[in-house]
């Protein structure tokens, strides 16, 4: 998630994304790399752009529960876009992942708006549905669920904006119907900021000569992996 949104903040015009079983990804970058300048270096990439061609980063994310590998293509058109592709654009049709979605927002204090990351607005919605109906149903061990699940949530200003409303709403609806002999959950007073993973990737094949089990998720999106077309 961190990459693809240093992608979008350093220009990439377009992408499309993906799924792919884990053992098809090479036939998927070998098509990729057939038309485009795919994670080239960035001397190489600079290089490529000051020509006019086309450069691309596919970011790739392996889910092994499923065995399927979710990917992006982002993509610097050098001219014009490729018209064989159904590129989408950034700034009009949202990037996805996992129940979280690329926007661009004006922090407090600042002067022009950011990328970040946020719940989407139907992940979130449910989110609220459920604290709702939790607290109204006297259902505390969901309750506190709840709160320990959004408090391990990627700490990315769109995230961390998100859950300080849900903490807010959790009060607010404690106090509508609850006694004042019931003490609020336990919410955390801080909000964890997303840690800045290095921008380090790997070519496939090495990748692919890794055991099962080499990625461990400690939250969604908190791993990611980048593969050459090698």
């Amino acid at each position: 998630m961190q990459r693809v949104g240093d992608a979008v903040r350093a220009g990439a015009a377009y992408y499309i994304q993906g799924a792919t079983r884990f053992e098809k990804v090479p036939v998927t970058l070998q098509r990729f790399g057939a038309r485009y300048h795919v994670n080239l270096g960035r001397a190489s990439d600079l290089r490529a752009r000051q020509a006019g061609q086309d450069v691309a980063r596919w970011i790739g994310y392996h889910e092994e529960s499923s065995g399927l590998v979710h990917w992006v293509l982002l993509y610097w058109p050098g001219t014009s876009p490729d018209p064989t592709e159904r590129w989408m654009c950034p700034t009009v049709d949202r990037l996805q992942h996992s129940g979280y979605e690329l926007v661009r927002i004006t922090k407090v204090g600042a002067s022009r708006p950011v990328w970040t990351w946020r719940y989407t607005k139907q992940r979130y919605q449910g989110l609220r549905d459920q604290l709702v109906g939790a607290i109204r149903l006297r259902q505390d061990a969901a309750v506190d669920q709840i709160i320990h699940s959004l408090a391990r949530s990627p700490g990315f200003a769109g995230v961390r904006t998100q859950v300080k409303q849900l903490w807010r709403l959790i009060g607010a609806e404690w106090k509508r119907g609850r006694s004042m002999s019931e003490p609020l959950p336990n919410i955390p007073k801080n909000i964890g900021y997303v840690r800045r993973l290095p921008d380090a990737g790997a070519s496939w094949s090495a990748l692919a000569k890794r055991p099962t089990g080499w990625m461990e998720r400690r939250n969604d999106g908190d791993e990611s992996f980048e593969a050459s077309t090698r």
